[in-house]
Order: structure tokens, then C-alpha cells, then sequence
């Protein structure tokens, strides 16, 4: 399940977000890539000993922290230190999948996402596109707006025929590993919220809530 969430950053983030990064070290992207990965890949990525790096990821943690939204799609358990790209012209990053562990092995990634720190006015190209089967999705992506999707996705990033495109991603461990489970929850949930506001009382919605969060137990994993 791909879901967008605008704003996740707000304006005055992503400008200090940018402010950290205009003057920051990077390096070439192939080296956190292998295999086939490696050879598709061309992108910049700040040093991961950069000093930028601490205030940028309290930024990009407290945002996911406070999005209901990105909390009810993911159902984080750990979530990566995110890894931030930069696509000038003519950079991209071919079809690829993700390894089904980061961090050493010790997170398993189930959900994916990338968080743009660029305006859209500012680039062209460098849209996230992704394939299944015979569908394929294109999406670009505004200053502060996150999209996540499951990992097992098979993905790419077109090359950037403008300006330059930053952004942080990173990977999330969920409590419900299953993606059907996943979305199974995030739209009960959706639900939930309606009746929430309109007939919090109505027995139907003591009854949604009570099997929502009988599913949430069942489909846990500490």
C-alpha cells in the first residue's frame, strides 16, 4: 500500500533541512549499494560521519513521530537512520529491490520511504516510480512531503533533467509484518476515524473498534 503524506515537514523544516545540507560533504551513493543495486545507482549521499547529520535526523524522526497518518500505515517498531540522497542532473537510480535487512541485519525492512526535501518548482524529472506487475506508478514528490510503500516493491528513481533533487529515506520495521495485514488495519482504521467524529456512540462503532483492535492483537509482533 503506497500512501502520500503532504507536509510531513513543514516549510520552515525543509528550510533548515536544505540550510544543513547546502554546504554538506557528499559522497558516491554506490557505496551503500551492491550487486546488480550498485550498478544501476547514481546518486550523491551525505557522509554518514557528517556532523549535519544528528540535527537532521531529530528532524526527520519527530515528523514521523507526530504523523498519525505515517503511524497508522507503518506501525513502526524501528525505523532506520534515514539516508540522504541527491540526484543532479542527469542522476538516477535504475529498477532495483531493497535487502530485506539494514542496519547490520538487525532491522528487517518491511516498509520503505522517501521524504523530499526539494520544491517541485526547483527540479524536474527525478520522479519515484514504481512497478507492479503491469502497473506502474510515477510520482514527484514537493518539499516535505513523504511517500511510503512497502519494500518488497520493485522501484527506481528517472534521471533528473533539472535542478537537483534532495531527499531522506530510510525503512521502518513494523509490529505487522504482513503487508495485507498492514493495510487491512490502516483502512479499519480510516473507518474507525469517521465514526469517531459522527457517531462515536453508535453500537456499530463500538463494534468496528472492538474487532479493529482484536485484529492490532492478533497480528502484533513484539
Amino acid at each position: 500500500m503506497l500512501i502520500r503524506i503532504p507536509g510531513a515537514l513543514s516549510l520552515d523544516e525543509v528550510k533548515r533541512a536544505r540550510a544543513l545540507l547546502a554546504s554538506a560533504q557528499f559522497v558516491d551513493g554506490r557505496g551503500t549499494a551492491s550487486g546488480a543495486a550498485a550498478e544501476a545507482k547514481r546518486n550523491l549521499q551525505l557522509a554518514q560521519d557528517h556532523p549535519a547529520r544528528k540535527e537532521l535526523d531529530q528532524m526527520v524522526m519527530a515528523a514521523l513521530g507526530r504523523s498519525v497518518m505515517f503511524q497508522e500505515v507503518t506501525f513502526p517498531k524501528s525505523v532506520m537512520p534515514p539516508t540522504y540522497n541527491r540526484y543532479d542532473v542527469g542522476m538516477e537510480y535504475g529498477f532495483h529491490v531493497d535487502a530485506p535487512f539494514v542496519h547490520a541485519g538487525r532491522l528487517r525492512a518491511d516498509q520503505s520511504f522517501t521524504l523530499c526535501l526539494t520544491p517541485l518548482a526547483d527540479y524536474d524529472g527525478g520522479e519515484l516510480i514504481m512497478s507492479d506487475g503491469n502497473t506502474e506508478t510515477r510520482l514527484r514528490l514537493d518539499a516535505g512531503e513523504l511517500v511510503t510503500y512497502p519494500t518488497t516493491v520493485l522501484h527506481r528513481v528517472a534521471p533528473v533533467t533539472r535542478g537537483s533533487r534532495w531527499a531522506a529515506i530510510s525503512w521502518v520495521q513494523s509490529h505487522v509484518q504482513d503487508p495485507h495485514h498492514r493495510k487491512i488495519l490502516f483502512e479499519l482504521n480510516q473507518v474507525k476515524a469517521y465514526f469517531d467524529k459522527h457517531a462515536p456512540n453508535d453500537p456499530a462503532s463500538l463494534n468496528l473498534r472492538n474487532g479493529l483492535y482484536n485484529l492490532v492483537r492478533m497480528w502484533w509482533q513484539s
